[in-house]
């Protein structure tokens, strides 16, 4: 598992649908997802991207006139989620 995955926010949902369009059309693994916790708590929808792509990504949004809040690198966390919590504490019983 990679230490990072990266994120494309967005201010509104549409934006993120129109964004996953144009990244299928370009062959980019794409996948929807909730913003991840570290980046806001607020919710909304992030696309997760392939980190190596940012500055394609990046020309491509601005030649399709795709409007993207901001890119987020996220460092993996193993064992940080709820239910992960869950089991390790219920392991000893």
């Amino acid at each position: 598992m990679d230490d990072f995955y990266c994120v494309v926010t967005f201010h509104i949902t549409q934006h993120a649908l129109i964004f996953e369009k144009l990244m299928k059309e370009k062959e980019v693994d794409v996948k929807l997802m909730p913003v991840p916790r570290q980046v806001s708590s607020s919710c909304g929808t992030a696309a997760k991207i392939p980190c190596e792509l940012e500055e394609d990504i990046k020309s491509w949004c601005v030649e399709e006139n795709i409007q993207i809040e901001d890119f987020h690198r996220i460092t993996n966390e193993s064992g940080s989620g709820w239910f992960n919590k869950f089991l390790n504490k219920n392991r000893g019983k």
